[in-house]
Protein backbone atom coordinates (compact mmCIF):
# COMPACT_ATOMS: atom_id res chain seq x y z
CA UNK A 1 0.00 0.00 0.00
CA UNK A 2 1.09 3.58 -0.63
CA UNK A 3 2.19 4.83 2.80
CA UNK A 4 1.04 8.42 2.42
CA UNK A 5 -2.49 9.20 3.60
CA UNK A 6 -3.98 10.39 0.34
CA UNK A 7 -7.33 11.61 1.67
CA UNK A 8 -6.73 14.23 4.33
CA UNK A 9 -9.15 14.45 7.28
CA UNK A 10 -10.10 18.02 6.34
CA UNK A 11 -10.88 16.90 2.79
CA UNK A 12 -13.05 14.02 3.99
CA UNK A 13 -14.87 16.26 6.45
CA UNK A 14 -15.56 18.83 3.74
CA UNK A 15 -16.93 16.32 1.22
CA UNK A 16 -18.93 14.49 3.89
CA UNK A 17 -20.81 17.70 4.70
CA UNK A 18 -20.59 19.07 1.14
CA UNK A 19 -19.09 22.20 2.67
CA UNK A 20 -18.15 24.14 -0.45
CA UNK A 21 -16.37 26.85 1.52
CA UNK A 22 -13.98 24.30 3.03
CA UNK A 23 -13.62 22.52 -0.31
CA UNK A 24 -12.64 25.79 -1.97
CA UNK A 25 -9.73 26.17 0.46
CA UNK A 26 -8.21 22.81 -0.47
CA UNK A 27 -5.25 22.69 -2.82
CA UNK A 28 -5.58 20.84 -6.13
CA UNK A 29 -3.54 17.96 -4.68
CA UNK A 30 -5.81 17.77 -1.62
CA UNK A 31 -8.98 17.83 -3.68
CA UNK A 32 -7.69 15.32 -6.27
CA UNK A 33 -8.97 12.18 -4.46
CA UNK A 34 -12.49 13.66 -4.32
CA UNK A 35 -12.82 14.49 -8.01
CA UNK A 36 -15.06 11.53 -9.00
CA UNK A 37 -17.66 12.58 -6.45
CA UNK A 38 -17.36 16.29 -7.28
CA UNK A 39 -17.62 15.75 -11.03
CA UNK A 40 -20.78 13.68 -10.55
CA UNK A 41 -22.23 16.41 -8.32
CA UNK A 42 -21.49 19.00 -10.98
CA UNK A 43 -22.73 17.09 -14.02
CA UNK A 44 -25.46 14.68 -12.94
CA UNK A 45 -29.04 15.88 -12.53
CA UNK A 46 -29.50 16.59 -8.80
CA UNK A 47 -32.38 15.33 -6.69
CA UNK A 48 -32.05 18.47 -4.60
CA UNK A 49 -33.63 21.34 -6.54
CA UNK A 50 -33.24 23.99 -3.85
CA UNK A 51 -31.56 27.36 -4.33
CA UNK A 52 -28.94 26.42 -1.74
CA UNK A 53 -27.85 23.38 -3.73
CA UNK A 54 -27.75 25.40 -6.95
CA UNK A 55 -25.29 27.78 -5.29
CA UNK A 56 -23.14 24.89 -4.04
CA UNK A 57 -23.12 23.41 -7.51
CA UNK A 58 -21.82 26.68 -8.95
CA UNK A 59 -18.93 26.65 -6.47
CA UNK A 60 -18.13 23.03 -7.34
CA UNK A 61 -18.07 23.88 -11.06
CA UNK A 62 -15.65 26.72 -10.30
CA UNK A 63 -13.45 24.35 -8.29
CA UNK A 64 -13.29 21.90 -11.19
CA UNK A 65 -12.50 24.45 -13.87
CA UNK A 66 -8.91 24.26 -14.99
CA UNK A 67 -8.22 20.81 -13.50
CA UNK A 68 -7.10 18.77 -16.50
CA UNK A 69 -7.96 15.32 -15.15
CA UNK A 70 -11.63 16.33 -14.90
CA UNK A 71 -11.91 15.67 -18.65
CA UNK A 72 -11.16 11.97 -18.16
CA UNK A 73 -13.83 11.75 -15.47
CA UNK A 74 -16.37 13.41 -17.74
CA UNK A 75 -15.50 10.79 -20.37
CA UNK A 76 -16.15 8.01 -17.84
CA UNK A 77 -19.55 9.48 -16.99
CA UNK A 78 -20.44 9.62 -20.69
CA UNK A 79 -20.37 5.83 -21.03
CA UNK A 80 -23.59 3.90 -21.71
CA UNK A 81 -24.03 2.38 -18.26
CA UNK A 82 -27.28 0.62 -19.18
CA UNK A 83 -25.45 -1.50 -21.75
CA UNK A 84 -22.55 -1.98 -19.36
CA UNK A 85 -24.90 -3.21 -16.63
CA UNK A 86 -26.06 -6.06 -18.86
CA UNK A 87 -22.48 -7.18 -19.47
CA UNK A 88 -21.57 -6.85 -15.79
CA UNK A 89 -24.41 -9.21 -14.87
CA UNK A 90 -23.15 -11.70 -17.46
CA UNK A 91 -19.61 -11.38 -16.13
CA UNK A 92 -20.75 -11.96 -12.55
CA UNK A 93 -22.48 -15.13 -13.69
CA UNK A 94 -19.37 -16.25 -15.57
CA UNK A 95 -17.19 -15.65 -12.50
CA UNK A 96 -19.53 -17.76 -10.38
CA UNK A 97 -19.27 -20.64 -12.85
CA UNK A 98 -15.47 -20.56 -12.89
CA UNK A 99 -12.76 -20.72 -15.59
CA UNK A 100 -14.71 -23.20 -17.71
CA UNK A 101 -17.50 -20.66 -18.32
CA UNK A 102 -15.94 -19.23 -21.48
CA UNK A 103 -14.67 -15.79 -22.45
CA UNK A 104 -15.28 -12.60 -20.52
CA UNK A 105 -18.47 -10.68 -21.30
CA UNK A 106 -16.64 -7.42 -20.60
CA UNK A 107 -13.37 -7.65 -22.54
CA UNK A 108 -11.66 -9.70 -25.20
CA UNK A 109 -8.33 -11.30 -24.36
CA UNK A 110 -5.46 -8.85 -23.93
CA UNK A 111 -2.09 -9.97 -25.35
CA UNK A 112 -0.25 -6.97 -23.83
CA UNK A 113 -1.19 -7.46 -20.18
CA UNK A 114 -3.88 -5.56 -18.32
CA UNK A 115 -1.71 -2.72 -17.03
CA UNK A 116 -0.40 -1.78 -20.47
CA UNK A 117 -3.84 -2.27 -21.99
CA UNK A 118 -5.32 0.04 -19.36
CA UNK A 119 -2.81 2.75 -20.22
CA UNK A 120 -3.61 2.56 -23.94
CA UNK A 121 -7.40 2.31 -23.67
CA UNK A 122 -10.17 4.87 -23.88
CA UNK A 123 -12.56 5.50 -20.97
CA UNK A 124 -15.06 2.79 -21.90
CA UNK A 125 -12.45 0.05 -22.25
CA UNK A 126 -10.65 1.15 -19.09
CA UNK A 127 -13.88 0.72 -17.19
CA UNK A 128 -14.42 -2.74 -18.65
CA UNK A 129 -10.83 -3.81 -17.94
CA UNK A 130 -11.14 -2.68 -14.36
CA UNK A 131 -14.51 -4.34 -13.78
CA UNK A 132 -13.30 -7.60 -15.28
CA UNK A 133 -10.44 -7.73 -12.79
CA UNK A 134 -12.47 -6.54 -9.79
CA UNK A 135 -15.31 -9.00 -10.37
CA UNK A 136 -12.80 -11.84 -10.66
CA UNK A 137 -11.28 -10.93 -7.29
CA UNK A 138 -14.71 -10.52 -5.66
CA UNK A 139 -15.76 -13.96 -6.90
CA UNK A 140 -12.60 -15.55 -5.50
CA UNK A 141 -13.19 -13.94 -2.10
CA UNK A 142 -16.78 -15.19 -2.00
CA UNK A 143 -15.48 -18.69 -2.71
CA UNK A 144 -13.24 -18.40 0.34
CA UNK A 145 -9.97 -18.00 -1.54
CA UNK A 146 -8.62 -15.26 0.73
CA UNK A 147 -4.94 -16.20 0.64
CA UNK A 148 -4.35 -16.87 -3.04
CA UNK A 149 -6.18 -14.23 -5.07
CA UNK A 150 -5.15 -14.41 -8.70
CA UNK A 151 -5.45 -11.99 -11.61
CA UNK A 152 -4.80 -8.76 -9.70
CA UNK A 153 -2.18 -7.41 -12.11
CA UNK A 154 -3.99 -4.14 -12.74
CA UNK A 155 -3.81 -3.11 -9.08
CA UNK A 156 -0.08 -3.70 -8.69
CA UNK A 157 1.24 -0.61 -10.50
CA UNK A 158 1.37 2.59 -8.46
CA UNK A 159 1.60 4.56 -11.72
CA UNK A 160 -2.07 4.00 -12.57
CA UNK A 161 -3.57 4.10 -9.07
CA UNK A 162 -5.17 7.53 -9.40
CA UNK A 163 -6.87 6.51 -12.64
CA UNK A 164 -7.90 3.12 -11.22
CA UNK A 165 -9.36 4.83 -8.15
CA UNK A 166 -11.34 7.16 -10.42
CA UNK A 167 -12.74 4.23 -12.40
CA UNK A 168 -13.61 2.38 -9.18
CA UNK A 169 -15.52 5.33 -7.73
CA UNK A 170 -17.43 6.11 -10.92
CA UNK A 171 -18.30 2.46 -11.56
CA UNK A 172 -19.65 1.95 -8.05
CA UNK A 173 -21.64 5.19 -8.11
CA UNK A 174 -23.23 4.36 -11.47
CA UNK A 175 -23.84 0.64 -10.78
CA UNK A 176 -24.60 0.55 -7.03
CA UNK A 177 -27.02 -2.36 -7.34
CA UNK A 178 -24.30 -4.58 -8.79
CA UNK A 179 -21.26 -3.22 -6.96
CA UNK A 180 -22.13 -3.29 -3.27
CA UNK A 181 -19.56 -1.25 -1.34
CA UNK A 182 -19.06 -3.69 1.59
CA UNK A 183 -18.41 -6.52 -0.88
CA UNK A 184 -15.90 -4.34 -2.73
CA UNK A 185 -14.25 -3.40 0.57
CA UNK A 186 -13.75 -7.06 1.46
CA UNK A 187 -12.21 -7.78 -1.95
CA UNK A 188 -9.88 -4.78 -1.79
CA UNK A 189 -8.27 -6.15 1.37
CA UNK A 190 -6.77 -8.95 -0.70
CA UNK A 191 -5.21 -7.05 -3.60
CA UNK A 192 -2.12 -4.83 -3.90
CA UNK A 193 -2.78 -1.21 -2.88
CA UNK A 194 -6.27 -2.22 -1.80
CA UNK A 195 -6.41 -0.09 1.35
CA UNK A 196 -5.49 2.99 -0.67
CA UNK A 197 -8.30 2.24 -3.12
CA UNK A 198 -10.75 1.55 -0.29
CA UNK A 199 -10.08 4.95 1.27
CA UNK A 200 -10.62 6.63 -2.08
CA UNK A 201 -13.89 4.74 -2.56
CA UNK A 202 -15.22 5.65 0.89
CA UNK A 203 -14.13 9.28 0.50
CA UNK A 204 -16.22 9.51 -2.67
CA UNK A 205 -19.15 7.84 -0.94
CA UNK A 206 -18.77 9.17 2.62
CA UNK A 207 -22.16 7.89 3.77
CA UNK A 208 -20.73 4.37 3.43
CA UNK A 209 -18.08 4.89 6.13
CA UNK A 210 -19.95 3.27 9.02
CA UNK A 211 -21.21 0.36 6.93
CA UNK A 212 -17.75 -0.40 5.55
CA UNK A 213 -16.16 -0.30 9.01
CA UNK A 214 -18.91 -2.48 10.46
CA UNK A 215 -18.40 -5.03 7.67
CA UNK A 216 -14.64 -5.13 8.20
CA UNK A 217 -15.12 -5.63 11.94
CA UNK A 218 -17.83 -8.29 11.59
CA UNK A 219 -15.92 -10.34 9.03
CA UNK A 220 -12.76 -9.95 11.08
CA UNK A 221 -14.30 -11.93 13.92
CA UNK A 222 -13.86 -15.04 11.79
CA UNK A 223 -10.12 -14.60 11.39
CA UNK A 224 -6.98 -14.64 13.47
CA UNK A 225 -5.85 -11.04 14.03
CA UNK A 226 -2.23 -12.15 13.67
CA UNK A 227 -2.76 -13.65 10.23
CA UNK A 228 -1.76 -11.59 7.15
CA UNK A 229 -5.39 -10.98 6.23
CA UNK A 230 -6.25 -10.09 9.83
CA UNK A 231 -3.43 -7.56 10.00
CA UNK A 232 -4.55 -6.06 6.68
CA UNK A 233 -8.09 -5.69 8.03
CA UNK A 234 -6.84 -3.87 11.13
CA UNK A 235 -4.66 -1.60 8.99
CA UNK A 236 -7.64 -0.78 6.78
CA UNK A 237 -9.73 0.22 9.80
CA UNK A 238 -6.92 2.36 11.18
CA UNK A 239 -6.40 4.11 7.85
CA UNK A 240 -10.12 4.78 7.42
CA UNK A 241 -10.24 6.24 10.93
CA UNK A 242 -7.23 8.45 10.18
CA UNK A 243 -9.28 9.84 7.32
CA UNK A 244 -12.40 10.31 9.47
CA UNK A 245 -11.08 11.01 12.96
CA UNK A 246 -14.50 12.02 14.28
CA UNK A 247 -15.56 8.35 14.15
CA UNK A 248 -12.52 6.78 15.84
CA UNK A 249 -14.27 6.18 19.17
CA UNK A 250 -17.40 4.88 17.46
CA UNK A 251 -15.43 2.37 15.39
CA UNK A 252 -13.32 1.35 18.37
CA UNK A 253 -16.49 0.68 20.35
CA UNK A 254 -17.69 -1.79 17.71
CA UNK A 255 -14.39 -3.65 17.44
Amino acid sequence: MVSKLHVLPKAFSAIQRVNTEELSHLSEAEIRPLLPCLVRMALCAPLDQTWEWAQKRKVILQLLSGIEVVNSLVALLSIDFHALEVDVRKEQQRCRLGPSAGESALISSSPNGLALEFERSDAARRLRLFLSELLSVMAQIKEGNIDGVQNAELFESIVYLDEIADVLCIAQAELPGLLYIPDIAEALLHIPNGIYLLCRLVANSPDSFQEVCATLITNGDKQDEDSPSGKMRIQALRTLCQMNKAEILSVRGKA
